[in-house]
């Protein structure tokens, strides 16, 4: 009868409980992976079970970034769940355009949301555009948008409240980028002096900007 030695005993031992662990991980893996497969399974179920290939961020997209692989890749996606608007469904329809918009991670491409990157407002000769962060209420219930002109104020967290600039022309608004019948404001471009921008910036990083709409000026015309 063969024998066998201590060393080759450790061995056959070895082998043994590597290939039980082993055979673990796989049962593993074939758990977690049917675990995933029942639970899309529900989600395509519960929403319709219609699917779209779309193009989708992989990552956090900043306003001005071209798009391409880097950033876009196409996925399935459940159509109940897709933006009304536009959606890119192929890599092609994004060449050559940038995001206009910042673009989370995981958010299908809104074709209203990239663009060529060439400006979509006009800049008065003698002054610049420059973007500041609002709301509904900071900009007179949402009663401002392009066209309007404002008297600009910053209040400070000492609660101090300091006029920046008068009669500012209103480029445009986020609520008018988006479009929808309920957007609000997240954000307004204004046109103002080149020697103004970095005081409005640093006003808007130190305090919040407030927008006022004086009287005597009619209301801008819908497009």
């Amino acid at each position: 009868m063969l024998r066998l030695g201590s060393q080759q005993r450790q061995l056959a031992v070895g082998a043994a409980c590597a290939a039980v662990a082993v055979a673990a991980v796989f049962a593993y893996t074939a758990t977690v992976s049917s675990e995933a497969a029942t639970k899309r399974q529900a989600a395509i179920d519960r929403y319709g079970g219609e699917q779209a290939q779309v193009m989708v961020a992989t990552q956090d997209i900043g306003a001005g970034t071209p798009l391409g692989t880097s950033n876009v890749m196409q996925m399935s996606w459940l159509t109940d769940l897709l933006p009304r608007a536009e959606v890119a469904e192929e890599l092609d329809e994004l060449f050559g355009l940038v995001a206009e918009q910042d673009i989370k991670e995981g958010e299908p491409i809104v074709m209203d949301r990239v663009g060529d990157g060439s400006s979509r407002i006009s800049v008065p000769a003698g002054l610049e555009a420059v973007s500041v962060a609002s709301d509904d209420v900071l900009a007179v219930g949402g009663s401002v948008q392009e066209g309007s002109f404002v008297d600009v104020y910053v209040e400070t967290g000492e609660g101090r409240i300091a006029l920046l600039g008068k009669k500012i022309l209103v480029l445009e608004t986020s609520a008018a980028v988006d479009q929808g019948s309920s957007a609000a404001i997240a954000w307004v471009t204004l046109a103002v002096t080149p020697e103004s921008v970095s005081e409005l910036l640093s006003a808007s990083c130190k305090g919040t900007i407030h927008l006022v709409l004086p009287g005597g000026q009619a209301a801008p015309e819908e497009a």
